[in-house]
């Protein structure tokens, strides 16, 4: 984050309020080429985190900042585990529809059929939508995909989805009312979207470039 911008640990003015950042060391010198390999750097990520996050949040809490809740991505599924360590709730935010993410959950419970390496055109067919061609499955759960740790590390979320008390979905119900309802049945949904740049607000200078952040 702190390469991704140029930013500190002070205030930063976002929308109509402000955000913190704190940083912490992954534990790997700044030119180490295990960086350039995601799936051994999320790992690393998740071995360091666990750790240091917990410091940060007590710290937070003797300095007058308690923290109230822990809100994870796709990508970062053990941070429900800290959460549920600390005795804090925690929220998923899934920034993808609802569509997509009932394709991960009936690919993590195998419940449908999914393209594989033996049938690698095989189409889809998920309660509550149309039939799903091949090549509309998402991209990292086709077996020829080029990023099988993106696909681990999502999976990993599903392991975990019983404790947070609500999944933040990037959708709206009037764009998947049946889906969301269907899907809400199994887990708490809140449609939260879309989300999207406020074109009033001035630009920020906070940008989110992972790729970039851990090279």
């Amino acid at each position: 984050m702190t390469k991704a911008n140029n930013i500190t640990d002070e205030l930063t003015p976002c929308g109509d309020g402000f955000i913190r950042f704190e940083f912490f060391d992954d534990g790997w010198e700044k030119g180490d080429p295990r960086r350039e390999d995601l799936d051994q750097y999320l790992s690393q990520l998740e071995l360091v985190g666990k750790q240091v996050i917990p410091q940060m949040i007590r710290k937070n809490a003797e300095q007058g900042r308690p923290v109230s809740c822990l809100i994870n991505n796709p990508f970062i599924p053990w941070v429900t585990e800290v959460a549920t360590g600390l005795g804090l709730p925690s929220a998923m935010l899934w920034v993808q529809s609802c569509a997509c993410f009932a394709a991960y959950y009936h690919y993590h419970h195998g419940t449908v059929p999914f393209p594989d390496e033996e049938h690698p055109e095989k189409d889809v067919q998920l309660q509550c939508m149309p039939l799903l061609k091949y090549d509309e499955v998402p991209s990292f759960l086709h077996p020829t995909t080029p990023y099988p740790f993106f696909r681990r590390a999502i999976l990993g979320q599903y392991k975990n989805l019983d404790k947070p008390f609500c999944i933040l979905m990037e959708t709206f119900e009037e764009l998947e009312p049946e889906l969301i309802q269907h899907m809400s049945e199994i887990f708490p949904i809140k449609a939260v979207g879309p989300l999207f740049r406020n074109p009033k607000v001035p630009k920020t200078t906070v940008q989110g470039d992972f790729r970039k952040a851990c090279r």
